[in-house]
């Protein structure tokens, strides 16, 4: 009963400030993927070593069009108590480039025989430029461009939770609790950055030894805007085949495969389009994936029940 009562009174500390909120950034899809990036709590979830490469380009078909790096290596320690790692984020969108340098921790707690609790704490670094040679500037006079490029570097604090089951997990988070924005000399609004939060829940249908099916939701609540949500639905094939679909109303949808091609090795690709009036001039988002998880002292019974666990995304 303890447990409970102090996961209760975590939610509310957790959802108390989702009425100031708000922040870009990737794509839901690609957010899905790179869990790390979006709740710290999620590092360690792999047994000894991981580590994980992710490109994802959008909009193929505009010039300039974004384009992210994602990497990704974490540990659980031997006790299993508690997991750390580093994450570098690196997004840019024609003039304006965004770089993240995070350090993540998580404290693994055993709630009973199959529940447990993790509770995690990112910090960091986030840069932030604006290279406007890249711009056609109507009136290069003004203030803001006599200034020279933008260069900002701002902190990063994020938390977040996840409790799961052998069949189900919900998670709350925000990747940077931190706001911030740019006025230039003149009193020109430049940029703002306010805090995402984020809420996922999943269930597992095992079908089969051999044939497992994740159902999951992804939240991700903004102030100022309405509240956008990935529905994503996957089946693996004896936990090394996937084959998944997303949606992201009014935005896009698409699907993944994954597939484990060596000892610990795993390869994803995802395609998607959007669904709004834009998407006619695009020719869809793709997205690659490479994953290395060193298993180390596990066994292959172990390693089944790690890759077992409802929120795994390799």
């Amino acid at each position: 009963m303890r447990y409970l009562y102090k996961l209760g009174i975590l939610t509310c500390l957790l959802l108390a400030p989702l009425s100031s909120c708000g922040q870009s950034g990737l794509k839901l899809t690609d957010y899905y993927h790179n869990p790390i990036l979006y709740n710290p709590a999620y590092v360690g979830v792999t047994e000894g070593y991981f580590v994980k490469a992710f490109y994802a380009t959008q909009w193929l078909g505009f010039d300039q069009a974004p384009t992210s790096q994602v990497l990704d290596f974490q540990r659980l320690t031997k006790d299993e108590k508690t997991g750390y790692g580093l994450s570098i984020f690196n997004d840019k969108f024609g003039a304006v480039q965004n770089t993240n340098f995070e350090l993540n921790y998580a404290l693994h707690l055993e709630l009973d025989d199959t529940q447990k609790l993790s509770l995690g704490l990112k910090a960091g670094v986030n840069s932030f430029q604006i290279d406007y040679s890249l711009l056609d500037i109507y009136d290069p006079t003004e203030v803001v461009y006599a200034q020279g490029n933008l260069s900002e570097k701002r902190p990063i604090v994020g938390i977040g939770a996840y409790l799961f089951d052998k069949d189900w997990f919900i998670g709350f988070s925000s990747p940077n609790l931190l706001n911030s924005e740019k006025i230039s000399d003149d009193n020109t609004f430049v940029y703002s950055k306010t805090s995402h939060f984020y809420l996922q829940g999943g269930y597992v249908y095992p079908f089969s030894d051999d044939f497992v099916w994740h159902n999951s939701l992804l939240l991700q609540i903004v102030n100022g805007s309405p509240i956008e949500y990935l529905l994503t639905s996957r089946a693996t094939y004896q936990y090394k085949y996937t084959l998944g679909l997303q949606y992201n109303p009014g935005a896009l949808l698409g699907g993944f495969l994954s597939a484990e091609v060596f000892d610990g090795v795993n390869l994803t690709y995802a395609y998607d389009v959007g669904t709004g009036p834009l998407s006619k001039y695009s020719y869809g988002n793709h997205s690659f994936g490479i994953s290395y998880e060193i298993i180390g002292r596990l066994n292959w019974n172990q390693r089944l029940e790690d890759l077992r666990k409802p929120f795994m995304v390799r």
